[in-house]
């Protein structure tokens, strides 16, 4: 007879399962917020920011910022059941932000080679985050201006940017291109928090040797453990459902295998599965009956021997 939970314990799970659903994507949008600094949304590269970010359900607001035209972010998380039983709210700053400069300012700095002091300068307003650089419009600044700046020195100052401050670049022209960016880069802000639970979930010891997708196998203690073995016999050319079937009547795990061909040696090993029989769709084993042959017989033993990385099956 199955009792109902007690109040306190239905709360704690009805709130888990809430807080898991709102990590997921496409629910986790609503909870970000992107704090942009008002000139950023200036013509002509602003124009598509706010429908971008409305779009996507991600939360906006207008504050000025430690560095003009200045994008930062921050999460609101729903508010938490703590062991005492009370409920908490928490805004968590992310450590990203997105930096803008137009064609003709990134120009300037090239030219007087200030690039990687100016980006340093916005670095250090902006502690402990990881800055992505949006240059907008540069082609057609330089199209105006021809002989302004020469693109080597462009790839190179920005090169800099990268190795010396870990800063990224995006080369943007349209405000569509700019809107996109930032949403996108939204999003992935969003969905982080998820993505990072579900690789702490599969780095564990007591895992899913596979993960949720549809095809992959599910193993939990030693449950599936046969089938992952199939699934990954299966994935070697040239062996079939009914090759690795064979191979597991004579060898069920993969342990088992390894040690028949470390008893075998070096000499035999490469021959230890040539004979074993193939029965055909299941049936019985009869004179007419196929083989593993010496040739992929050796190929499982190189792949399940070897200890050369570069070793060619």
């Amino acid at each position: 007879m199955a009792f109902p939970l007690a109040n306190p314990d239905r709360l704690k799970l009805q709130h888990h399962a809430e807080e898991q659903r709102n990590l997921k994507p496409g629910h986790c949008n609503k909870f970000l917020h992107a704090v942009i600094d008002p000139a950023f949304l200036r013509e002509p590269h602003g124009a598509q920011l706010l429908p971008k970010l409305a779009e996507l359900g991600c939360k906006y607001e207008l504050s000025a910022q430690p560095a003009p035209t200045t994008i930062t972010f921050y999460r609101t998380v729903p508010a938490k059941l703590t062991p005492a039983g009370t409920m908490t709210d928490t805004t968590v700053h992310e450590p990203f932000a997105v930096h803008l400069l137009d064609g003709g300012t990134l120009a300037a700095y090239v030219r007087n080679r200030q690039l990687l002091a100016a980006v340093r300068s916005v670095k250090e307003a902006l502690p402990g985050r990881r800055l992505s650089l949006l240059v907008f419009g540069l082609v057609a600044y330089c199209r105006v201006h021809r002989g302004s700046v020469g693109r080597r020195e462009t790839e190179q100052a920005l090169t800099e940017v990268q190795l010396y401050e870990d800063t990224s670049h995006q080369l943007l022209e349209t405000d569509e291109q700019v809107g996109n960016f930032v949403a996108q880069l939204a999003r992935a802000i969003a969905e982080r928090p998820y993505k990072q639970q579900q690789l702490d979930k599969y780095s564990c010891d007591q895992v899913y040797l596979g993960n949720e997708k549809k095809g992959c196998v599910r193993v939990e203690g030693t449950a599936g453990l046969q089938q992952l073995f199939q699934a990954q016999l299966i994935k070697i050319p040239s062996v079939t459902l009914e090759i690795a079937e064979a191979i597991m009547g004579a060898y069920p795990t993969v342990r088992s295998l390894l040690e028949g061909f470390r008893a075998a040696g070096p000499a035999d090993g490469p021959h230890l599965l040539a004979n074993v029989s193939i029965r055909r769709a299941g049936g019985p084993i009869t004179t007419a009956n196929r083989r593993i042959g010496p040739e992929l017989s050796r190929k499982i033993y190189s792949l399940y021997g070897s200890t050369n990385p570069k070793q060619e099956l």
